[in-house]
């Protein structure tokens, strides 16, 4: 029984250190990409986009946040971002585009 605890201990720092390179990597292509000037519409560009979401949903997952618990955080500091009129709201009204996106889909 101990080897089992152990190995799980040991599976879950792995795939923990896994995921923390991961999401660093795509930071740096992410980087990378904008920097070469992309256009939004690059397959590489979304991908990575997506590759760091994913990630950031699977770690805090793995850090006892569940999925439902992340959405309700974006949707939280979307509001406060709102209602704050944060400059990316205010200047372009993205975060009233996200709420709405994000209530279209539910």
């Amino acid at each position: 029984m101990r080897l089992d605890r152990n190995s799980d201990i040991a599976r879950n720092v792995k795939i923990m250190e896994w995921m923390k390179t991961e999401l660093l990597m795509s930071v740096g292509d992410l980087f990378n990409l904008m920097f070469k000037g992309v256009k939004p519409l690059d397959e590489a560009l979304q991908d990575t986009l997506a590759n760091i979401i994913m990630i950031t949903y699977l770690l805090a997952k793995r850090l006892g946040i569940s999925f439902n618990e992340m959405d309700y955080k974006i949707k939280e500091k979307i509001k406060l971002g709102i209602n704050e009129n944060h400059s990316i709201e205010r200047w372009y009204g993205e975060l009233s585009e996200l709420k709405k996106h994000i209530d279209n889909k539910e």
